[in-house]
């Protein structure tokens, strides 16, 4: 009786301790309390430079080391990436990023304007810098940004968006 009592310990020891491994494999996802960004950002030696406050938790207690972005507009370039989170922690719930986005990212390549396809209403060529002028300027205005957090284990958050308007 003494053995089969010590049999059940060992095999009760045994599977709380692949239950532990099991629990520590999980990697729960980080979750973004809040966004906080300027609701207009002026271009500056050419680039916009947004500075984003995320307030975030993870039940896991994982460092977050990685905001990714895009930055949405309509009828303009798409523009994404990733931003390293000065000196991750996982007690800190909040992380401050400067996302710099080159004007040059938002230009369009098209030359049409409202439908007369390099022409004014007069029919007249546009000249070059009228085409430069106005890729430049498509890429401006009010835009979407999505944020992701990442944290230490490579788990994503849900996206949470702001809105930014670029001049």
């Amino acid at each position: 009786m003494f053995t089969s009592f010590l049999r059940l310990s060992a095999f009760l020891a045994f599977a709380a301790t692949g239950l532990v491994a099991c629990a520590d494999s999980v990697n729960d996802a980080p979750i973004i309390d809040s966004v906080e960004a300027p609701l207009v950002v002026r271009e500056r030696n050419g680039a916009f430079a947004i500075p984003v406050t995320v307030l975030f938790h993870d039940n896991d207690s994982e460092a977050i080391t990685h905001v990714r972005y895009r930055l949405r507009g309509e009828a303009a370039r798409e523009v994404e990436g990733i931003v390293d989170v000065p000196a991750p922690n996982p007690t800190l719930e909040s992380a401050q990023v400067t996302i710099v986005i080159p004007a040059s990212e938002l230009e369009d390549d098209s030359t049409t304007i409202a439908g007369y396809n390099n022409d004014d209403e007069r029919g007249a060529k546009m000249s070059d810098e009228a085409k430069r002028d106005h890729a430049r300027n498509k890429g401006r205005g009010r835009r979407a940004l999505q944020l992701i957090i990442v944290d230490g284990r490579g788990a994503e958050s849900l996206p949470q968006s702001s809105t930014v308007t670029l001049q």
